[in-house]
Formats: structure tokens, C-alpha cells, sequence
């Protein structure tokens, strides 16, 4: 996933700005290394640039010179404070910023974020909006450790800082930057820094935080985080301990309960054993006080019956097994024919059920490749009068392409005007690091969507048409062919109004 960049801009603090971006001996000697940290092996990484024109010229030094120059142009001093203004009629009452002369931008970066890519988007943006950029400081040896006893735990803050003069010198006032400017600009950051551009804060609804405090908040967050895993850690040992030493008592319970029961055991199994030996006592006993009473010779009648009824017995059973035998065989034999009559009658059943099925399916089947032929002849149909309309609509734009080339040809050869538009975009349109038209451009191409469109959808039409002949003449690639409808579009909405009229206010040809 690409990195995401954004940019920060507030007014410069001309006090503390150079010594931090300088990286001054008295600055680093002063800095409270529990709000950021600085490396010193890696501050050799960091770049810098100074404008030629700015020169050995402090900071303070140029905000005198900007004051001194509001005074000449506009005939007062520079406002620097905020101001209230009452509205006379209905008492509202407004606040009116102070002049910020000054401004600088902290843009996120990433490692491989070369000095030149910064550069171009300094001079896009002063094509842009005529803001000077002054100074731009590339730091490679800030960051903050996640835990400062852990090396290895190092996150660095890869940034860039950006000092601009904000003023027209021209006018003696403020260069004005819109919130739709603004957000324009972090489009611009991006595509100059090869990097994806950042999520709005409408979307997120999150406040920046300056460098400081978003270090603090990152390590508190992080502390809390490695504290939170730390209380869970420690949570989860005093439940396993808990666990463990429940599981230890549940044990020691089953193995006395176990002893128990296999003392009760025991002590039942000596208890049958004695009750055993009793009754096996006494029944020896009243055995021995039946003999000798004159009983035995009845004992013996009683043997010598039950020999008797035994041996009938084993006599009549045969037979009786036998017949009942013979009568569970019948039964069988009738189950058995009765279960087979059944099976063929369902047999029959199903080979008629089969045939129907069959002739269902066939009769379905016939149906349905019926219907698909159907289908397949109103498809054909209507795909060759789809093809056959998209033909002849393809037929008539190319036509209607060729007309508007052809009438563009001639406004080519026969109006200067017309020539100059064509050619501004031409050269925006194949020119690798053109972000923005000239003054003088962008009046050339309103001057011809003004001569052929009446509104502004119809003028952003007429733009479309210059696009379309320019690339008629020179292919462009498809990122530059979406870069420059825009850039058209823009001119259009009137997004260029303003410096087409300085520079006719100024008579000047840029």
C-alpha cells in the first residue's frame, strides 16, 4: 500500500523555526528530549535548501522586509494582529485575521522523498497561488522509541519543513488561499511526491496535532497498549494460578473420596463374607439336625418321582420341537410368499412409474430445447440490431468528429487566437511537469469557449472539442489526457478568472 502524505500550514515562528530546522548547537543543547527525540548519527540525512534571492537573510530580517514593503504599497502599517469588524446595520460583529507574512508547511514524507520532488511542488504551488517559497529542510533524524530502554523499537518522523513569504508584492497584500485551494494543494503534494494523498479531516473528523504532542500522544498510546497487554499477561497467570490450585484441591478431594469409598469397599466385602460363612454354618447345621429323623427314605421317593417325570419329559420333546417346527416353517413359507407377491406388485408399479417418468422427461426435454431455440433466434435478433445501432452511432460520432477536426482545422489556420489555444494545450497536454497554464494560456482558451459557448456547461463543451483536435494532433498519455480536461475544465469554472485579470489589469504577456 502507498504511503500517505499530507502538509501542515501555520504561521511561521521566526523565533524557534531556524534553530530547529538549522539544527543549532544552542537548540539541541535546550531541547527536552521527553517531548522529541533527535539523533544525532543521522542527522548527516537531512537536506536543506535557500531560495538564491533569500540568500544569508534571516527570517526576521525578511518579515521587516515584507512590513516595509505592505507600508510603501498600501500606504499603512502591516496588520499582524486579529481585529474585530461590526457590521453597522445589523451589528454582526467579525473577526479579521492578522497578516501572517510568513507560513510554514510540515509535508510527511517517506525515505526515498528526494529534495527536486519537493522543489517542483514549491514552484507548482507558486504558479498556482503566487506563494515564494524561501527555505525547505528535509529531517531524517527525528522520531520517538516505542520503549526508549529498546534500540530497536526506533519509529522515525520522516518530514520535510516548507517557509514561504505569503504576500503579493505587487499588491503589498496577503496571498488568499481558500479552503478548496488548500485542499487542492494536498492533490498536488501527493502527485509531486509520488505518494497517496491523505484522508480529509471532514472524513475523519480528527484534529492535527503539532509534532510535539502527536509524539507524546503516540508514546502514551503505545505505553497504554504495552501496559494493557502487560495487565492482560498478568490477568491471565492469576487465572491459570486460581485454575491450577482448584484443580490441585478438586484432586486431593477425589483421592481422599477414593480412599473412602475403597475403604468402604473393603469393609463391606468383609461384612458379605462373614453374613456367607453364617448362613453356609447354619445350613450345615439344619442338615445335619434332619439326618437320623427318618426323613431320608422320603428324600429319596421324592429323587426317584422327579427321575421319572424327567425321563417323560426328554421322551415327548422331540415331537413337541418337532410340530413346532413344522408350524413356524409354514408360517414362513406364507410370510415369505406374501413379501414376494408384494415385491412384484412394487415392481410393477415402479416399471409403470419409470415409463411415465420417462415420457415426462422426453415431453419436457422436447419443450425445453423448443424454448431455447426460441431464445437463441430472439438473442441473435436482437444483438445484430444492437450491433447494426452501435454500428451507425459509432459511424455517425466519427462523422461528427471529422466535421468538428475539419471546422477546428480551419479556426486553426485562419484565427491567431484560436492557433494559441490549441497550441497551449497541446504543450500542457505532452509536457511532463506542466501542472498549470500561464496567464496568457489560459486567457487565449476562455477567449474561444467565451467566442463558441454562451454558459458554462457550454463553454466547458467548447473545451472538450479543443481537447479532443489537440490530441487530434498529438496523442497524449492518459494520465496527461484526464490532467488536462481537468486543467480545462478548471479554466472554465473560472478557476483562472483572477490571474487572467491581473495580467490584463498589468497590460503584461506572461
Amino acid at each position: 500500500m502507498a504511503q500517505k502524505t499530507s502538509i501542515n500550514i501555520k504561521p511561521c515562528n521566526i523565533g524557534s523555526s531556524e534553530p530547529h530546522n538549522r539544527r543549532t548547537a544552542e537548540y539541541l543543547a535546550r531541547i527536552n528530549k521527553e517531548r522529541f527525540y533527535i539523533r544525532t548519527d543521522l542527522m548527516p540525512q537531512n537536506e536543506a535548501w535557500v531560495a538564491p534571492e533569500f540568500g544569508n537573510t534571516s527570517l526576521t530580517e525578511r518579515y521587516n522586509q515584507i512590513a516595509a514593503m505592505v507600508k510603501e504599497k498600501t500606504g499603512r502599517a502591516m496588520q499582524t494582529k486579529d481585529r474585530e469588524r461590526v457590521n453597522k446595520k445589523t451589528g454582526k460583529v467579525t473577526i479579521v485575521r492578522g497578516s501572517t507574512p510568513l507560513k510554514e508547511g510540515v509535508v510527511v514524507i517517506k525515505e526515498d522523498t528526494t529534495m527536486e520532488q519537493l522543489r517542483h511542488f514549491c514552484e507548482v504551488c507558486k504558479e498556482r497561488w503566487g506563494i515564494t517559497p524561501l527555505q525547505v529542510f528535509i529531517h531524517r533524524d527525528e522520531g520517538h522509541y516505542s520503549n526508549p530502554e529498546d534500540i530497536a523499537t526506533w519509529k522515525p518522523n520522516l518530514h520535510a519543513h516548507i517557509v514561504w513569504d505569503w504576500m503579493n508584492h505587487e499588491t503589498g497584500k496577503s496571498c488568499k488561499l481558500d479552503e478548496k485551494a488548500m485542499c487542492e494543494m494536498q492533490t498536488i503534494l501527493a502527485e509531486c511526491l509520488e505518494m497517496q494523498r491523505g484522508i480529509s479531516k471532514k472524513l475523519t473528523g480528527k484534529e492535527h496535532l503539532e509534532r510535539n504532542d502527536f509524539i507524546i500522544a503516540k508514546q502514551k498510546q503505545e505505553a497504554e497498549k504495552v501496559k494493557a497487554e502487560k495487565d492482560a499477561a498478568l490477568a491471565a497467570k492469576e487465572k491459570a494460578e486460581t485454575e491450577r490450585q482448584s484443580i490441585e484441591g478438586e484432586n486431593k478431594a477425589k483421592e481422599q473420596y477414593s480412599l473412602s469409598l475403597d475403604s468402604e469397599i473393603a469393609d463391606k466385602e468383609r461384612q458379605l463374607k462373614d453374613e456367607r460363612k453364617a448362613k453356609m454354618d447354619s445350613i450345615l447345621d439344619s442338615v445335619g439336625s434332619i439326618v437320623g429323623v427318618g426323613k431320608s427314605a422320603a428324600v429319596e421317593k421324592e429323587n426317584a418321582q422327579l427321575k421319572a417325570d424327567i425321563e417323560r419329559i426328554k421322551k415327548a420333546f422331540p415331537n413337541a420341537v418337532k410340530n413346532k417346527v413344522e408350524e413356524l416353517t409354514k408360517a414362513l413359507v406364507e410370510a415369505k410368499q406374501s413379501a414376494e407377491a408384494e415385491r412384484d406388485r412394487a415392481l410393477e408399479q415402479s416399471r409403470s412409474s419409470v415409463i411415465e417418468k420417462n415420457e415426462a422427461v422426453r415431453q419436457l426435454q422436447e419443450q425445453e430445447a423448443d424454448i431455447q431455440q426460441r431464445i437463441s433466434r430472439a438473442v441473435l435478433t436482437a444483438t445484430k440490431k444492437k450491433d447494426n445501432t452501435i454500428r451507425l452511432l459509432q459511424e455517425a460520432l466519427e462523422a461528427s468528429r471529422k466535421i468538428l477536426n475539419i471546422i477546428a482545422e480551419i479556426l486553426y489556420q485562419t484565427s491567431e487566437v484560436f492557433r494559441r489555444a490549441i497550441d497551449a494545450i497541446v504543450h500542457f497536454g505532452t509536457e511532463q511537469y506542466k501542472s498549470i497554464f500561464t496567464p496568457s494560456e489560459a486567457a487565449d482558451i476562455k477567449s474561444v469557449m467565451q467566442e463558441y459557448g454562451e454558459t458554462t456547461e457550454m463553454q466547458k463543451a467548447v473545451g472538450d472539442w479543443l481537447c479532443g483536435y489537440a490530441e487530434h494532433k498529438q496523442l497524449f498519455d492518459e494520465i496527461k489526457h484526464r490532467h488536462t480536461l481537468k486543467e480545462v475544465g478548471d479554466v472554465a469554472d473560472g478557476a483562472y478568472d483572477w490571474k487572467i485579470e491581473r495580467m490584463q489589469e498589468n497590460g503584461i504577456k506572461m
